[in-house]
């Protein structure tokens, strides 16, 4: 049995592409429209942004499907930290990778001026906000942040190891010719190639 995942949605007032994470490379997808009845097909074969829509029939070859893979994302993208006390990380997101207060978190990948300590360490979140993550630690005498890195969840606060978990988005694209019109109400089947054991 090959994966498959159904998706449904209704477009806002006005219609505009959309990003569908089904969590494994889509083969095929099916689109279908409750409110027009129409029916929309897909396949890896065919280019990418293209749609066939199977009613009229039509194949269109803009605005249609296009495969959406980013690669691996354990952490959340730095964009700057302080060199305050306490310190201060600003961060793209911490809901989507489950921070919290208590927490050990690991700074990796950041490019400082290496003048002192390397702010690529282990720190502990004292508060949070949806963009930023005040540590317990006083970076003051810490190297100058220049670029990139990103923060992840070593441990919660009672100590217990946090698997790192990839939250990248695999799935499409669907574009304005395939995501339906106005306040339509929508359904996607999502087919992937590879086997579920």
């Amino acid at each position: 049995m090959a994966q498959v995942k159904r998706v449904a949605w209704t477009n806002p007032a006005t219609a505009v592409a959309r990003n569908i994470d089904v969590g494994f490379e889509v083969a095929k997808i099916e689109i279908f429209n409750l409110s027009t009845a129409a029916a929309l097909a897909w396949t890896a074969d065919m280019a990418d942004a293209s749609i066939f829509n199977v009613g009229v029939p039509a194949y269109t070859t803009t605005n249609g499907v296009t495969p959406l893979a980013q690669s691996t994302r354990v952490g959340a993208a730095i964009s700057g930290i302080t060199n305050a006390s306490p310190g201060v990380l600003t961060v793209d997101d911490t809901a989507a990778f489950g921070f919290a207060v208590g927490d050990t978190i690991k700074v990796a990948g950041v490019a400082d001026d290496g003048s002192s300590t390397s702010l690529n360490a282990e720190y502990t979140i004292a508060s949070l906000t949806a963009t930023t993550i005040t540590t317990a630690t006083n970076t003051t005498a810490y190297s100058v942040y220049v670029s990139g890195g990103s923060v992840s969840r070593v441990s919660d606060t009672n100590g217990v190891a946090i698997a790192q978990e990839n939250v990248a988005i695999r799935g499409v694209t669907l574009g304005t010719s395939a995501v339906g019109g106005n306040s339509e109400s929508m359904v996607a089947v999502c087919y992937g190639e590879e086997p579920v054991v």
